[in-house]
């Protein structure tokens, strides 16, 4: 469904995934391509589908000037669901997330370069593994929280502060 901002009404629309799958995470584009008007996308990457049971890498690109769906050509460095993501003006990240068998947690952060749709490991992960987390993102920093993870099961209260500046991760804190 589509979302109209202006007026606030929800619309249906023929747009579909390339596939059908739930705990995907999704991102928009750049702040400086969406002025600029060379880049007006948002980004839907990783998910869960069952039966047989699969856990997607797949990223997809909706184009929000004809709202039509496309492959940007790469993909999640690992099939993951339940994962987050964050977005500066010219990347965007996204980070965690499970897959089975055999029960598998991530830290792992995997970055699209807006400019040129290529997904990359920027070489710093979250520094617990875990699932079922949230993400928010200011012009400086996203900001990772939450989530679980097993065994044992575990719920954290973690936040991890990714520098969009020099993309260093740091624990800021616990949820409390």
């Amino acid at each position: 469904d589509r979302i109209d901002f202006s007026n606030e009404t929800v619309s249906a629309n023929n747009l579909l995934l390339s596939q059908a799958r739930s705990a995907l995470a999704a991102l928009s584009g750049g702040a400086s391509y969406r002025i600029s008007g060379s880049r007006n996308y948002g980004y839907f990457g990783g998910g869960f589908s069952t039966p047989p049971s699969i856990y997607h890498s797949t990223v997809d690109r909706l184009d929000f000037s004809n709202e039509t769906f496309s492959s940007p050509g790469d993909d999640l460095s690992q099939g993951r669901n339940a994962i987050a993501a964050v977005s500066s003006s010219s990347y965007g990240y996204f980070g965690g997330g499970y897959s089975s068998p055999p029960n598998t947690y991530y830290g792992t952060v995997d970055r699209i370069d807006f400019s040129n749709e290529t997904l990359s490991l920027p070489g710093n992960d979250l520094p617990q593994a875990r699932a079922g987390l949230a993400a928010v993102s200011t012009s400086s920093y996203g900001y990772f929280g939450g989530g679980y993870s097993t065994p044992p099961a575990t719920y954290h209260c973690t936040i991890d502060r990714l520098d969009f500046s020099n993309e260093t991760i740091s624990d800021i804190g616990d949820l409390s």
